[in-house]
């Protein structure tokens, strides 16, 4: 059985993404949370074999978020989404780790496949893009394991 913590500041979406996975007999959720500390405090304690996360909910956090859930949970698959294809917001130079980028046209699908390949050892980061964009991957060493350095 494969579990989960879902983490997302809003119900709606924390609600599409159990909806996705409540089809699947084999996963099972243990928590959702809707803060960046609360996410920390949820897999540290649960142990998940995956984390789904909103990209936006991991920057507020200064990525001091992933850093922790690696700290505490280091087997913990970690996938993030971003609904925003506009690139230029989600990296910065001062970020330094390896992340997966995927642009898709449906996160839930890809979401689903992430899962079903297991843990890379690194984030991976799937971001809503336009049909044009799809299927588009690649890696970015510019990221979320400032963690690393921790």
């Amino acid at each position: 059985m494969t579990t989960f913590v879902l983490a997302d500041r809003s119900n709606i979406i924390r609600y599409g993404l159990r909806s996705l996975l409540d089809g699947h007999a084999e996963y099972r959720i243990l928590a959702e949370a809707a803060g960046a500390w609360e996410t920390v405090q949820c897999v540290s304690q649960m142990r998940p074999n995956v984390l789904i996360i909103d990209w936006g909910m991991a920057r507020r956090g200064n990525l001091e978020v992933l850093r922790r859930v690696q700290d505490k949970s280091p087997s913990t698959q970690v996938i993030l989404f971003c609904l925003d294809s506009g690139e230029s917001q989600f990296i910065s130079a001062d970020e330094s780790s390896d992340v997966e980028l995927i642009y898709s046209t449906s996160i839930g699908s890809d979401v689903i496949r992430l899962i079903l390949k297991g843990n890379s050892g690194r984030p991976c980061l799937v971001v809503l893009a336009p049909l044009e964009s799809k299927g588009r991957t690649r890696s970015v060493n510019r990221i979320a394991v400032a963690a690393a350095a921790s």
